[in-house]
């Protein structure tokens, strides 16, 4: 029997076929749905992100960065300018898809890093050549060096674009092993380094604006950045027939300042002068504005800092500190009154600087005591301690006391209080409380005048007695110690501490203290503007450093213009406080028992008046050594008749000897006018004669600062040879006769007789031939017509002559001749010299 053939059922092999076109249809359908669908969404939904992708893969874009603008001084000084240098950036994902190697990385590396020559390490620069982000992937952008010069930049380029890996087939070179390529930048200079530094301030790392003007005027400072955009090849080299589409930079604008160098050179000289010589432990700081339109000619802080280098602490007794582990009395000492007292309470708390890290509550790492002392003393340099810091005036502000009693009508000039040495107030009361003058003085009956030259505190109790809370709290806030100056600087602090009239009226003493600049804190700026009101007729004015701001074809963008606030007090009533504050300085003028206060100041031939003040700062502990913290200010404000200038100086916790405002500040004051007073060309009396001869004051065993005080009043210049401190030797000597306006030279140190060689004036005009020499260190008279021209000269030229030598000039068109006695022309002996200073010294007045 056969077995059935099996033959398949027709209708089930349809049926596969049937399911097996509709599985293929699907597929399709499904395949090219896909295509369609990833064809839209290249093509148009997402057309415009990878076109950007692409694009971007294919082109170098560039920030080309602007120049910031310069900073000139009044003189056209360049103060602050940028240089244009290189960053080297790194595409390290670049160079692996090139195909580098680790070996020819480091290779590469060190190659860069003998290039660049700045101790950067081979080893730093392969890290950064083959740097991961946390994913592990390689960067496309990394910051190789910084701040490289053109030179070396391009060498490392050429490097970059000649080191290659062998050419693959067909192909004439190989791609580029390390991917470099340069982006412009600035780096900002100070080519005085710490000159003016606390008024320019310094700029980040990123060279934006940090402290001082460079940060209140970064806008304008800054510029715009332009863009340099430009197609690359599959390497990410520039195609070399692409030409790069060039967005150009806006370079900022610059800044011209009211600030004159010169003038500020002078108050910087005798600011750090007076710093040294009376060891100020805090910060000294000083102004010299116009007072008519408020523009600073001068403002320092110091100890300052170079912005060349902002973190490197530039005051050497601070650093010298911070070296330490183990603190004494005085370093704290120091610290407390440099950085404040709360401050520094937890870092010296057991004497000691440690430089380990700590953990807080919360398990956050803190920084060592030590970093944490740097950091303040940083902080401490880069401030503008005229705006940023409060003070206390003292009797400066008497000043504002006088004028509100006399202009508000309440008190005239002639108002006579009584000063018994001792003022008790609130007696019996939880306020009692007893005020005395200083060194416990009784001055007995006192008008206006007499109260202010005397500085006479309970006179001003009584002023103030007599205005009342809200008239004396009208005249503070006008005078503007409720509100910011307003200057065109950073940082000037809102914060002031001054007892309204509501505080006056509730607690006496409040307004008694207030009277006379008692534990009421201001900034220095505030105070010398108010003065400034005093002395030009009445008007606030608002102080500014910056007269002009200008592009760089020179063209005026903006100019400052004098902004007067308010008018505060009457122009009579400005005309008799200056009157008063002159006769305090004016030793020739006329006062009871001749006693002129603020003496010190005086400088011969010029109209000066002003006033001292010394705070004891009662809301601090006392010193180490058991006395107050003080704070020593002076403002003087010249030509009285016509004010023009105010020189405005503060030192905070001076220790001295004499620690009165006007035994220390006062002569700083003098000396920074005996040379600014000149260059400015500042009027003299009409009734100041600088003709004839002076007799030169013995100044031996003087310290420097006092002896400028002498000669100042004797209307003779001064110049130091050797460093800060006692002088031990003059020329001229004291007793000698020279012409008035003469130089005295005076010598700190053993080695005497600065010698200079005599030039040749013959043929010279008189003026011509006196700057030729005493830019020689000479003295000069003249025999004859000082309008002609010199025939003949006392010192032959090219003679070697001692510094302050006086050399007598014969002049053509005159028969007459002065009958000025000439000094020896060769110095005397240092015995002869000693013995005649000696005899004279016993006669010296303790300053």
């Amino acid at each position: 029997m056969s077995n059935p053939v099996n033959n398949p059922n027709p209708h089930f092999r349809a049926q596969v076929l049937r399911r097996t076109l509709i599985a293929i249809a699907i597929f399709l359908i499904f395949f090219f749905g896909i295509l369609i669908y990833q064809l839209y969404a290249l093509q148009l939904r997402d057309a415009e992100l990878y076109r950007t992708e692409a694009v971007t893969q294919q082109m170098q874009d560039t920030e080309l960065p602007a120049t910031r603008g310069s900073i000139y001084s009044a003189n056209g000084k360049l103060l602050a300018k940028s240089n244009t240098v290189w960053n080297i950036i790194a595409n390290p994902l670049q160079s692996q898809k090139n195909g580098a190697t680790t070996a020819q990385l480091q290779r590469a590396a060190e190659e860069i890093a003998t290039l660049l020559d700045d101790g950067t390490t081979a080893d730093s620069i392969f890290n950064i050549l083959t740097a991961t982000n946390a994913n592990g992937e390689l960067y496309e952008y990394r910051v190789v060096a910084k701040g490289v010069e053109k030179p070396v930049a391009d060498a490392i380029i050429e490097y970059s674009m000649n080191y290659r890996t062998e050419p693959p087939a067909g192909e004439e070179q190989g791609y580029r092993i390390v991917v470099l390529s340069t982006e412009q930048a600035s780096t900002r200079s100070y080519p005085y380094g710490a000159f003016l530094s606390s008024v320019l301030g310094f700029c980040n790392g990123d060279g934006s604006g940090a402290y001082g003007l460079e940060k209140s005027y970064d806008d304008v400072l800054s510029g715009t950045p332009g863009r340099s955009i430009a197609e690359t090849n599959v390497s990410g080299e520039v195609l070399a027939n692409a030409e790069a589409d060039v967005y150009p930079a806006i370079d900022g604008n610059n800044l011209n300042l009211t600030i004159d160098e010169n003038v500020q050179a002078i108050v910087e000289e005798y600011l750090a002068e007076a710093m040294n010589t009376f060891s100020v432990h805090g910060r000294g700081s000083a102004i010299v504005m116009n007072v008519k339109t408020g523009a600073i000619l001068a403002m320092a802080s110091l100890e300052q800092f170079d912005p060349n280098s902002p973190y490197t602490i530039y005051d050497e007794k601070m650093q010298a500190i911070l070296d330490k582990e183990e603190l004494d009395d005085e370093d704290i000492d120091w610290l407390k009154s440099r950085l404040g007292e709360d401050e520094v309470a937890d870092i010296i708390a057991d004497g000691k600087i440690s430089r380990e890290t700590t953990t807080d509550e919360e398990g956050n790492t803190v920084s060592s005591e030590y970093t944490q002392l740097q950091g303040m003393m940083r902080e401490a340099q880069w401030k503008n301690k005229n705006i940023t810091e409060l003070y206390m005036p003292g009797s400066v502000f008497k000043l504002i006391t006088a004028s509100a009693g006399l202009d508000s009508g309440i008190m005239t000039a002639e108002q006579t209080f009584y000063c018994n040495g001792e003022f008790t107030v609130d007696s019996g009361t939880v306020w009692e409380h007893t005020y005395h003058c200083a060194n416990d003085a009784a001055h007995g009956l006192l008008d206006m005048a007499g109260a202010l030259n005397h500085s006479c505190n309970l006179w001003f109790i009584q002023a103030a007695q007599t205005l009342q809370p809200t008239v004396f709290y009208d005249y503070i806030q006008a005078f503007g110690f409720t509100q910011t100056t307003g200057i065109d600087l950073p940082n000037e602090t809102r914060w002031t501490s001054v007892y309204n009239a509501e505080q006056m009226a509730q607690v006496d003493t409040n307004l008694y203290t207030a009277a006379f600049g008692q534990n009421e804190a201001i900034t220095p700026m505030q105070m010398a503007t108010a003065v400034a009101a005093v002395a030009n007729g009445g008007y606030l004015v608002t102080p500014y450093v910056v007269d002009s701001i200008t592009d760089n074809d020179g063209n005026v963008v903006q100019k400052t213009e004098t902004n007067i606030r308010r008018q505060v007090i009457s122009e009579e009533v400005s005309e008799q406080i200056l009157a008063m504050m002159e006769t305090s300085v004016d030793p020739n003028s006329e006062s009871p028992n001749n006693y002129h206060s603020n003496k010190n100041a005086y400088v011969a031939g010029y109209r000066i008046g002003g006033k001292s003040g010394t705070a004891e700062r009662t809301d601090r502990e006392l010193r180490y050594d058991g006395d107050y913290y003080k704070t020593m200010s002076f403002a003087a404000v010249l030509p009285i008749d016509d004010p023009e200038i105010e020189v405005f100086v503060v030192l905070d916790d001076p220790r001295w000897l004499y620690d009165y405002a006007s035994e220390v500040v006062a002569p700083v004051v003098g000396n920074i006018i005996s040379e600014v007073a000149p260059y400015l060309g500042i009027e003299q009396d009409s009734n100041y004669n600088p003709s004839g001869t002076v007799t030169v004051q013995t100044c031996l065993n003087y310290t420097w600062t006092n002896a400028q005080v002498t000669l100042n009043q004797l209307g003779l210049k001064h110049k130091l040879i050797g460093d800060n401190g006692t002088i031990v030797y003059q020329y001229p000597y004291g007793g000698s006769k020279v012409p008035a306006g003469s130089t005295i030279y005076l010598y700190t140190q053993s080695d005497r007789d600065a010698m200079t060689t005599v030039p040749d004036v013959v043929g010279k005009s008189s003026s011509f031939a006196e700057q030729m020499l005493r830019a020689a260190n000479l003295n000069v008279q003249y025999e004859g017509d000082s309008g002609g021209k010199v025939v003949a000269q006392s010192v032959e030229a090219n003679t070697s002559t001692a510094y302050g030598t006086i050399i007598t000039l014969t002049m053509e068109s005159s028969n007459t001749t002065q009958t000025t006695e000439p000094v020896s022309e060769e110095p005397a002996s240092a015995a002869e010299s000693t013995s005649a200073d000696t005899a004279q010294s016993d006669s010296q007045a303790q300053e």
